[in-house]
């Protein structure tokens, strides 16, 4: 969605926040400029309603900004309590967080903070499907491929090694982000497969690649 867009939708569910719905409330707190030709597309594309004095949501509109806000006071909550990030360089990572995120690391951020409901300024974090159902697991945790069990099915992430020399032996097996392997075997000697393919490294060049798998995640 237009960025432009975005920014209207978060500065309207802040407003209604505060009770005042109104053009001008919403045109002080919004960091995007807008005019008239603006609100018409976005009325067109169903995602507001509007008169001289208020501006509203349709379902669609406030649908949209409660993911944003989410987005937002979740990346608020781990760059203040977890990263320890604060002042004008918080408010910038929270701008493209807000607006680049995915759904699944959304998600992951949620249970990692253990389903924060307001953030560090006091206010609401809107919940989402995990919160419901009282996910306690992150589904995508990246891990070395060294953590995992034998016939575990793995999604490489990315690779991190030690050295040039290292880079080049893992670049020759064939591997790279994206690629899915199978663990076969974890001691002696560590033995992935894939694409009909069978490799054996030393768990040191091992522990450099990293990935995640699905697992079964408790619910409360």
């Amino acid at each position: 969605m237009r960025r432009d867009y975005e920014e209207i939708l978060e500065a309207i569910w802040t407003s209604e926040e505060y009770n005042d719905s109104s053009l001008k409330n919403i045109e002080k707190i919004c960091h995007t400029n807008f005019d008239e030709n603006l609100l018409k597309e976005m009325q067109k594309d169903d995602l507001i309603a509007y008169d001289e004095n208020n501006i509203y949501f349709t379902g669609k509109g406030k649908e949209i900004a409660q993911s944003l806000i989410r987005r937002k006071r979740l990346g608020e909550e781990l760059l203040e309590h977890v990263l320890q990030i604060r002042g004008e360089k918080a408010k910038k990572i929270v701008c493209e967080f807000e607006h680049s995120v995915i759904p699944e690391v959304e998600e992951s951020i949620c249970i990692l903070l253990g389903h924060p409901v307001e953030c560090p300024h006091g206010r609401p974090i809107p919940p989402g499907a995990c919160c419901l159902t009282r996910k306690n697991c992150i589904e995508k945790k990246v891990d070395p491929i060294t953590n995992f069990n034998v016939n575990d099915k793995i999604k490489i992430s990315y690779i991190r090694p030690q050295n040039h020399q290292r880079l080049h032996k893992l670049i020759s097996f064939g591997l790279k982000p994206g690629t899915i392997i199978e663990i076969h075997q974890t001691r002696p000697t560590f033995i992935i497969k894939y694409d009909r393919t069978e490799i054996a490294m030393d768990r040191e060049i091992a522990e450099n690649i990293y990935g995640w798998n699905s697992s079964q995640c408790v619910e409360n």
